[in-house]
């Protein structure tokens, strides 16, 4: 039985913005929805702020020094199904709970324009469409089957690489920035990855009844933790509404663990568990 009690560190909820109301949040995607959707659509965001170090990626990050104003917005800790697409749900409506309309429009963009997205797709998703379907060749029906083919895994929350993010940021038509904590042969580092847009879309852009503007001369983006458990958690201001407010991360930026272990024996336990 293990005796050994790992670090602790606070955070106190009173430095943070906890919650944001609905008509206080810019809306800088609604635009880009295939439907309109009624005010009671949207909800108070609560941040769930961690305090505890079972999560030891979530402490590393915050040692960055670009994180100084920004903090971990996390996921449901119940259920680890679908944690990209919860995080881009309490981005846009305040709430974890509308990742389903999200599967819905990211498989109709693909479907739409599989041939764009083909480099994006790793072998080990051709290799099952291929056990699962057949043999994958350059014709629309192929095209329109490994669509369909990917868009169920979406649905059952299986792996798709990093072609889900490609997806996000084409149809928001928004960066994603990637913030993930990995070992190396000697020590622990952290750094950014940047996903944007494979085209630009064109056609008018639909107005929403709860359109925000950012502010002027300010880019929107969205921010992410990637954990080593391949689980999603939301990086947003600390203070403010939307990370309008401050600028985007720098990529790779690679920093070093930072973290004030108070023992050898507490950065080995937070290693072990990333």
């Amino acid at each position: 039985m293990c005796s050994y009690t790992p670090d602790f560190y606070p955070v106190l909820p009173s430095q943070f913005l906890e919650c944001v109301q609905p008509k206080e949040r810019h809306h800088p995607l609604l635009s880009v929805f295939t439907e309109k959707f009624d005010k009671n659509k949207f909800e108070i965001e609560f941040r769930d702020f961690p305090v505890s170090s079972s999560f030891s990626a979530i402490l590393i990050a915050k040692g960055r020094t670009d994180m100084r104003d920004r903090t971990i917005d996390c996921v449901d800790g119940v259920t680890s199904r679908h944690s990209l697409l919860r995080c881009l749900s309490k981005e846009i409506f305040g709430t974890e709970n509308h990742y389903d309309i999200l599967i819905s429009e990211f498989s109709n963009e693909l479907l739409q324009n599989t041939t764009q997205y083909r480099p994006f797709i790793g072998e080990d998703i051709m290799k099952a469409f291929k056990e699962s379907v057949g043999d994958f060749t350059e014709n629309e029906d192929s095209y329109e089957q490994l669509a369909k083919f990917i868009g169920e895994r979406i649905e059952d929350d299986l792996p798709c690489n990093d072609l889900l993010l490609w997806l996000a940021c084409t149809f928001f038509q928004t960066p994603i920035y990637i913030l993930r904590v990995h070992d190396t042969n000697n020590s622990t580092e952290s750094n950014w990855t940047e996903y944007t847009q494979l085209r630009r879309k064109k056609g008018e852009i639909k107005k929403h009844s709860l359109d925000r503007k950012c502010l002027k001369n300010s880019k929107y983006y969205i921010c992410l933790l990637k954990t080593a458990e391949k689980l999603y958690h939301r990086i947003v201001s600390k203070r403010k509404v939307c990370n309008c407010f401050s600028r985007a991360p720098k990529v790779p930026d690679r920093q070093p663990d930072t973290t004030p272990y108070r023992t050898e024996q507490g950065r080995n336990f937070l290693i072990d568990t990333s």
